[in-house]
């Protein structure tokens, strides 16, 4: 059996409610029905149904007096707090409905830096705000798992593999170099060696290795004598770069990762400083899996931002020279 209150709950009419507030707000029934585009009786009967389903009676109307009652201003305090609640409500859900509206799932490896990528995020965002972005770091191994296996439909990884259903575009190259942190030893040294580096403490990406995304550091590491004593491994750049920090070993980054720490003073670039390694940057996404319309979009819109680039960079040419 309902209790008063729920049955109160139950039978409350917002409209009534609606109705009480714009009468108050307009402090006369003929304004209310002005503005609710009602005729005066029905406002008139609206506010009468309430007062009866409430048990009490919320404005004292005589001639040249309009007030609220004790209880009608109580009604009204939270009639006018769930209006609040009710209009916020309407305006997230009540969108025009041309508008793009939905989510997406991009996984990308940590290090990696793609200009193409950050213009299409600022470009989609502007066209789509109401698209919600949702964008975590995962090692490229488990970017190419998660789409293979239909978990993920947007990856930008380092590591390309021959696997049916998966298409791999290139996005792009990101050059790699050796650094070291202000405590590491080579840091204030006034010239440095490649062999210098021999047998020193080494930080590591988990895909610094044959076959993995970063197989091009690994090569070059065999080719000089770059190998020393492993002592911590992580595949997120922002933790690779905190150990080199710290000085508990030297370790690879990216240029672009790296630039800003070094025009600080907080890390040095160590040799090689020519034909430094680079790795290509993938999107990986599904070849058969349905896309949802707002990832079709966003894909779209990459791929003529890579496209654009590469324009850009061999085949615009530059001004004339003014004679």
């Amino acid at each position: 059996m309902l209790s008063s209150h729920e049955r109160l709950l139950r039978n409350l009419d917002w409209n009534l409610l609606y109705t009480f507030l714009t009468i108050v707000d307009e402090q006369s029934i003929t304004g209310a029905a002005r503005k609710l585009s009602l005729s005066q009786p029905s406002v008139s009967n609206a506010l009468k149904r309430l007062e009866a389903h409430l048990g009490v009676s919320l404005i004292t109307r005589r001639k040249g007096v309009f007030t609220l009652t004790y209880q009608g201003l109580r009604v009204y305090e939270f009639a006018a707090s769930t209006r609040r609640v009710l209009t916020d409500m309407a305006e997230q859900f009540s969108q025009n409905e041309s508008e793009i509206q939905g989510e997406i799932d991009i996984q990308i490896a940590s290090h990696i830096h793609c200009p193409a990528f950050d213009q299409t995020l600022a470009k989609f965002h502007q066209l789509y705000p109401n698209v919600l972005i949702t964008i975590n770091t995962q090692p490229s191994t488990e970017i190419v798992r998660a789409v293979g296996a239909g978990e993920l439909h947007i990856g930008l990884s380092n590591k390309k593999v021959s696997q049916t259903g998966l298409r791999f575009d290139l996005l792009g190259y990101e050059r790699m170099g050796f650094y070291c942190g202000q405590s590491h030893p080579l840091f204030d040294k006034i010239s440095i060696e490649p062999e210098d580096l021999s047998g020193l403490s080494y930080v590591s990406f988990e895909s610094d290795q044959p076959g993995e995304g970063l197989s091009a550091i690994a090569q070059l590491r065999t080719q000089l004598p770059f190998w020393g004593k492993l002592v911590a491994v992580s595949s997120n750049e922002e933790e690779i770069r905190r150990l080199i920090l710290a000085g508990v070993g030297f370790g690879s980054l990216t240029v672009e990762g790296a630039k800003p720490f070094v025009e600080l003073g907080q890390l040095r670039q160590l040799p090689p400083y020519e034909r430094l390694p680079t790795a290509a940057v993938y999107l990986v996404t599904p070849e058969t899996t349905p896309l949802t319309d707002v990832e079709k979009r966003f894909l779209a819109m990459l791929r003529e931002a890579v496209s654009l680039n590469v324009e850009q960079v061999y085949f615009d040419e530059p001004e004339p020279e003014p004679k």
